[in-house]
């Protein structure tokens, strides 16, 4: 309606919105643009958050020289309910599809909480703020695979949000430690 108007106002707002006026393809489609396909953009970031988080665990995982009980823990998960078992270590993983990332995060916690289970005193805080840090991440990562959201649901998303960015900075501060 904007651009029909072409008043010096509704140029000004266009130009606000980053609107182009050019040729836009969409205008002569025989078709409902609503109707055609979409990107699922809370899917893409949800893929994309689980491939920064399995990024840092490996890179803490070798950092704190403990990626071998890491990868065999990994392999020993064992099939269950719709998991598959694992035939590669995690290092030896080349490429992850969205079938993959979904499954490990149902287990990722687990695997990591074992593996962090003891190490010496001077670790326990280190290890403790990546198993808030992660669980944090997969909370929100689950809670926006839901297909609606109501306060409620919103509300724990931004906590597990806030609480991920209070403890995020354990895959930094891992670097110093061994």
């Amino acid at each position: 309606m904007l651009n029909d108007d072409n008043t010096k106002a509704a140029n000004v707002e266009l130009l606000s919105r980053h609107f182009h006026r050019g040729f836009n393809m969409f205008r002569h489609i025989l078709c409902i643009v609503s109707d055609l396909p979409k990107l699922d953009l809370l899917h893409i970031k949800q893929i994309g958050m689980l491939h920064h988080l399995q990024r840092w665990i490996f890179h803490f995982m070798k950092r704190q020289e403990r990626l071998n009980k890491y990868n065999a823990i990994w392999l020993s998960t064992p099939a269950y309910h719709n998991l598959t078992p694992k035939t590669k270590s995690y290092e030896e993983v080349c490429q992850w599809n969205g079938k993959e990332m979904k499954e490990m995060s149902q287990y990722l916690l687990e695997v990591v909480t074992q593996h962090l289970s003891g190490g010496s005193p001077a670790q326990h805080p280190i290890f403790n703020r990546t198993l808030e840090c992660m669980q944090a991440m997969l909370e929100f990562y689950m809670y926006a695979q839901y297909e609606s959201h109501v306060n409620a649901t919103l509300s724990y998303m931004e906590d597990a949000l806030r609480c991920f960015h209070t403890f995020k900075d354990v895959f930094l501060l891992g670097r110093a430690s061994k």
